[in-house]
């Protein structure tokens, strides 16, 4: 073989090596809980805890704006699950849409924020359990005689 013909198949060689890892300079599409996270467009949107089937009433009405994480994705039907009960179950897939971020923001809020009593008070101080009793002090005997005043 000759030595450019050599060349042009070390050439293409090459080319198709580079070419192939091209796709490591792209950066990784982020998966985030965010990006799986929709509402409800609907004003109400039914709820099948098994699937869908002809002539069975849904078993739940999600109102409109329930946020919901995408757990399957379907052209019919989708799994999800009800971010704030946990409840999984499916949905029509037209009726659920990407969440606005200020229902981002309330869907992950953490729940010890939301809550309206003290934030530092999580358990009774007022407990008769013994590991939260003080050891006795250790007081000197009040029959020994003062110690000397030192010079």
């Amino acid at each position: 073989m000759p030595y450019y013909r050599q060349a042009a198949v070390a050439l293409a060689f090459l080319a198709a090596l580079f070419t192939g890892c091209k796709s490591a300079d792209k950066p990784a599409q982020s998966t985030t809980k965010a990006t799986r996270l929709f509402a409800v467009s609907v004003d109400s949107a039914a709820f099948f805890k098994r699937g869908p089937q002809q002539g069975r009433e849904p078993d739940l009405k999600l109102p409109k704006d329930t946020v919901v994480r995408l757990i399957r994705p379907s052209f019919g039907y989708s799994k999800v699950q009800v971010v704030s009960s946990g409840l999984q179950g499916y949905v029509a897939s037209e009726e659920i849409s990407p969440a606005s971020s200020t229902l981002l923001a309330a869907a992950t809020t953490p729940a010890a924020a939301q809550n309206s009593g003290p934030a530092g008070e999580q358990f009774n101080l007022n407990s008769n359990d013994p590991r939260l009793v003080p050891p006795p002090e250790e007081l000197p005997d009040p029959d020994l005689p003062a110690p000397a005043p030192e010079p």
